[in-house]
């Protein structure tokens, strides 16, 4: 069964309060009802590193999941393809060429999706 793995560093958080409803509001754009873990991101000011991990709904398609799935919170993403395994991971970076899909998602500063494949 494929799982992703979405690691978010955000910016301009003052408080574990507001950390956790950001989180909250990607969890719910994204249906994931693992729940998330978040902790303090000590090389930023006010930021919180928060993990989320969610089952794939398409095993097959996994990429398109992957890419339609980011895009709910943000665009542009990097993306590096891993033709041998078929998988992709992104990357995000907060710039001006930044487009939120929601103005809450605007703390968003650094973003990780990745495929973990379990084999069992």
């Amino acid at each position: 069964m494929k799982k992703y793995r979405l690691t978010l560093i955000t910016e301009n958080q003052n408080s574990l309060e507001k950390g956790k409803k950001f989180a909250e509001l990607i969890c719910e754009t994204l249906n994931s009802e693992n729940g998330f873990e978040i902790s303090k991101y000590g090389k930023l000011e006010n930021s919180y590193r928060i993990e989320i991990t969610g089952k794939m709904a398409d095993q097959i398609n996994s990429i398109s999941e992957s890419i339609e799935l980011t895009d709910r919170i943000c665009s542009p993403w990097i993306v590096n393809f891993d033709r041998t395994e078929n998988e992709v991971e992104l990357i995000f970076n907060k710039s001006n060429l930044t487009n939120y899909r929601n103005n809450n998602f605007n703390t968003l500063n650094w973003a990780n999706f990745g495929i973990e494949n379990n084999r069992n």
